[in-house]
């Protein structure tokens, strides 16, 4: 009996990992999601001047070649966006911008050389 149940949880397995993909980066909506409307535009603001950049750098990952963004709010206009890179096995920061939506600046934290400073 073990030996038939072993390759029936094999089968039902089976189908479902061959068929797994990343979910695409357009699934999520602002309309339905907890973004304000502060926060989406902080990362409409990166998005905008960075995203070809950061998805430059992401070319030769398999996994999923597009950032992942998680936005915190430091003060008033002012919040923290990081892009970070998303990987089988976990999830590497590329780079933190420091972005103030009532200025319309950005500013990154660890490459300034290569993120030039929006003004």
């Amino acid at each position: 009996m073990k030996l038939l149940l072993l390759p029936l949880l094999a089968a039902l397995a089976l189908p479902t990992a061959v068929n797994a993909e990343p979910a695409s980066r357009y699934k999520v909506s602002f309309e339905n999601s907890p973004f304000t409307e502060n926060e989406e535009t902080a990362l409409r603001l990166v998005n905008e001047n960075y995203g070809k950049q950061l998805e430059n750098k992401l070319i030769n990952n398999t996994y999923y070649s597009h950032p992942w963004y998680f936005i915190y709010k430091q003060r008033e206009c002012i919040f923290r966006v990081y892009a970070k890179e998303d990987m089988p096995t976990h999830t590497a920061n590329m780079e933190t911008f420091t972005v103030d939506i009532c200025n319309k600046t950005i500013k990154a934290m660890w490459l300034p050389d290569v993120y030039l400073e929006v003004k």
